[in-house]
C-alpha cells in the first residue's frame, strides 16, 4: 500500500493490483476535480548547487498511475529543463525537482507541496490530501482558519520527512490543512534523503521536523495543531 521510492525497472509499475484496487476504492467517493501539477527534471547536467534527481522518473510514474484510478485526478507535468519549465518554475516558485503541487482544477493556489517522492509513509499523506482537496476539505476549526487568513505575512512550513518514518504523515497533513486553509500559510512535505543540502543547512537530524519560515521557529516530532499554531505565532510575533 505504500510504494517506496527505490529504482525500479519500466515494465513494472509502483501500484500493484491490489493498491490498484485499494486506491480506486478510495478515490471513487472525490467529489470534486484535483489537478497535480508536477515539476520534473529530465537534464543530467550537475551544476555548483543543483542536486540531481534522484527520484524524478519514479514521482511521474507513481502520478500517471494515480491519475488512471480516478477521472477526478488531472496531471500536469513540467521539466525544469526546458525553457517553458523553466518559465513555469518562477511563476510557481518552484526550485527544485520533483516538485508536486495540488490543489483543485481551476484554483490558482500554490501552497499545498511535495518536494521529493511522495513515497513510503507519505503515500498515505498523499491519498488523504486528495481526499481533502476532492471532497473531504480541511477540517480546521473556523477560529483557526480565522486567524490563519489573517496572519499578517506569510508563513512557510517545510515537514522534512522520509519514506520509512510513520509519523511524519501527521506532520505533513497537519501543514497541508493549513495551507489548504489559507493562502497565506505555504505547507511542504520535503523528503530529507532527496535533498541533503537543504536538510544540512536546516540541521536536520530527525523526522518529522517542521521548519517554520526558514529557521524562525521549528516543530519538533509529530506535534499536535495546537504547537504548530504556537510556532507560527512566535514566528510572526502575534500574540495568541
Amino acid at each position: 500500500m505504500y510504494p517506496y521510492g527505490g529504482i525500479q525497472e519500466d515494465s513494472m509499475a509502483l501500484l500493484g493490483p491490489k493498491e490498484q484496487e485499494i486506491v480506486r476504492e478510495r478515490l471513487s467517493s472525490l467529489v470534486r476535480d484535483v489537478e497535480m501539477v508536477l515539476f520534473t527534471d529530465t537534464s543530467t547536467l550537475i551544476a555548483p548547487g543543483k542536486e540531481p534527481c534522484m527520484y524524478c522518473k519514479e514521482t511521474k510514474q507513481l502520478l500517471e498511475e494515480l491519475a488512471q484510478l480516478s477521472p477526478r485526478l488531472h496531471l500536469v507535468v513540467y521539466d525544469l529543463a526546458t525553457p517553458e519549465g523553466k518559465e513555469q518554475a518562477q511563476a510557481y516558485r518552484v526550485e527544485a525537482a520533483p516538485t508536486l503541487i495540488l490543489r483543485e482544477k481551476g484554483s490558482e493556489a500554490i501552497n499545498l507541496r511535495y518536494r521529493g517522492i511522495p513515497a513510503g509513509y507519505e503515500f498515505a499523506s498523499l491519498l488523504e490530501d486528495l481526499e481533502m482537496l476532492g471532497r473531504d476539505g480541511h477540517g480546521l476549526p473556523e477560529q483557526v482558519v480565522q486567524e490563519l487568513q489573517g496572519l499578517p505575512e506569510e508563513v512557510v512550513l517545510q515537514v522534512f520527512v522520509t519514506p520509512t518514518c510513520p509519523y511524519c504523515p501527521q506532520a505533513v497533513r497537519t501543514a497541508h490543512r493549513m495551507a489548504y486553509a489559507s493562502p497565506k500559510v505555504w505547507g511542504e512535505m520535503i523528503e530529507a534523503n532527496e535533498f541533503p543540502e537543504l536538510s544540512n543547512r536546516y540541521h536536520i537530524h530527525g523526522v518529522p521536523d517542521t521548519i517554520v519560515n526558514h529557521g524562525k521557529e521549528r516543530v519538533l516530532g509529530a506535534q499536535p495543531l495546537s504547537q504548530f499554531l504556537q510556532a507560527i505565532r512566535k514566528a510572526v510575533g502575534v500574540q495568541a
